[in-house]
């Protein structure tokens, strides 16, 4: 009888806290551990125990007890379909989205990347590491701190050049708007990726929801501006250095080297079509039609915009018959550019050498100091084409809401809300973009200038770059 009471197995008491073991310092590992089941991955999970806040058996018990319901609650979730945590850090989830979009503009990226790159060193700032931690409290809090920036201003002073700092005042609310929207395009795709399992599509929308901007007129550019802005663009075409060290050494003329890119022609170009800036710098010749004719025969040409280079991502067809002066610009800078030789359909040269950075540069030179209006902009210029375009009688007529919307690539609705009445008292007799304009001779001057008369030589129009080494 004893026997067979000896070999009874002893009794097995059920854990408390099944799932995580409770592990005494030994060795190295001078607190207490614990070891847990991790439901996301399949694996283990190690814990060190803070011996201030857990410092008797009874709490940490206690501790144990809590974080075994948290694993059954988390199993639980899994089974009901949740997605499983990754372990992914903030960053591997912004570069998981520029990885999966190799296709991505160059300006569209650009902008993505001011979003992603505050996001990323906001994380560090409140040690958020993995995204598997990102919620909606933590992404609402992210989002109050970019509307709270302020413009940062040049910093005056000796040590400064090139530094900026806060200004004091808050920054508009089309670019907070621009940030908001540009988070939402990249979290919302690794949010499909099952990368964000924390945040929901409506959680999401709901941090990051866009702030309402006041109701403003359309800008554009009137007559009075758009001859302002030639004249400022022309006058910014003929600086040139009083002399530099090819001149000097007898190599070149005096005074003939260009101070700054030209820009005039550029400026010309982006008026007259209402192209984006990012359409018009990535513009290949193979996407001219020189030879494109209207409904009466005459050759006007075309300009063909592939779906990959527009931010809409629908193709579109701008049309030269507007314009009798941009078939003419294209001609000679095509004839230029040749150089003679025969010119293909498949020619992929881009029509312009220019940079968005000199572009940029030169916007904000022609303002501040050539007395183009304070309120040009690249994105003006268009909206100064859909109004010309929109309510100038002579041009197309009755159906000026519908072509204008098909040359801009923007809907008949936009045009009728946004543009139609804008611009009333444009004369009947303006059959063309720069009659309607007023500035027919400016262009004409652009044009003479191009071909090589005044002061200008006609192949600095091709915006070659200005040879800094030669300077004085």
């Amino acid at each position: 009888m004893l026997r067979r009471m000896a070999a009874k197995k002893k009794r097995r008491i059920r854990s408390p806290h099944p799932g995580v073991v409770l592990i005494p310092p030994k060795g190295e590992h001078a607190t207490w551990r614990a070891r847990c089941d991790d439901p996301d991955t399949g694996g283990m999970e190690w814990v060190r125990l803070d011996p201030v806040d857990l410092p008797s058996p009874e709490t940490r018990r206690d501790w144990a007890i809590t974080k075994a319901e948290s694993i059954a609650r988390r199993r639980m979730e899994l089974a009901s379909g949740a997605p499983r945590a990754t372990g992914t850090s903030i960053e591997g989830v912004v570069k998981r989205y520029y990885d999966d979009h190799p296709r991505l503009g160059e300006r569209t990226c650009k902008t993505y990347r001011l979003a992603t790159d505050k996001l990323e060193q906001w994380c560090k700032a409140t040690k958020l590491h993995s995204a598997d931690d990102l919620t909606i409290e933590r992404l609402s809090t992210f989002a109050a701190s970019l509307a709270k920036e302020t413009r940062r201003v040049p910093a005056r002073g000796k040590g400064n050049r090139g530094k900026r700092k806060p200004s004091g005042v808050l920054r508009s609310v089309n670019t907070v708007n621009r940030e908001l929207r540009s988070l939402r395009t990249v979290l919302g795709y690794v949010r499909s990726r099952k990368l964000l399992p924390r945040l929901p599509s409506d959680d999401l929308k709901d941090a990051l929801k866009k702030h309402q901007p006041p109701r403003k007129r359309i800008v554009f550019l009137k007559p009075a501006d758009c001859q302002r802005l030639m004249e400022a663009a022309l006058a910014h075409d003929e600086a040139v250095f009083a002399a530099t060290r090819k001149e000097h050494a007898g190599l070149a003329e005096k005074g003939t080297t260009a101070r700054y890119a030209p820009i005039a022609v550029f400026v010309a170009f982006v008026l007259l079509t209402g192209m984006r800036v990012g359409e018009a710098l990535s513009l290949e010749w193979k996407e001219v039609d020189l030879d494109a004719t209207d409904l009466q025969g005459r050759p006007v040409g075309e300009i063909y915009l592939d779906p990959n280079k527009v931010k809409t991502k629908h193709e579109r067809t701008v049309t030269l018959e507007v314009s009798p002066f941009l078939r003419r610009l294209l001609v000679e800078l095509r004839k230029r550019r040749s150089k003679g030789k025969p010119v293909y359909s498949e020619w992929t040269q881009p029509v312009f050498d220019l940079s968005y950075d000199v572009v940029d540069t030169e916007q904000r030179r022609l303002r501040d100091d050539y007395g183009a209006p304070k309120h040009f902009s690249y994105k003006v210029l268009r909206s100064t084409c859909s109004s010309f375009l929109t309510n100038a009688p002579g041009i197309f007529g009755a159906a000026s809401a519908y072509r204008s919307a098909k040359q801009l690539g923007h809907s008949i609705t936009v045009a009728e809300k946004h543009y139609l009445g804008l611009m009333p008292g444009i004369p009947l007799d303006a059959k063309t973009l720069e009659s309607a304009m007023g500035i027919e001779a400016l262009v004409e001057t652009v044009m003479e200038r191009l071909l090589g008369g005044g002061k200008s030589d006609g192949d600095r129009a091709l915006q070659q770059p200005v040879d800094r080494g030669s300077l004085n």
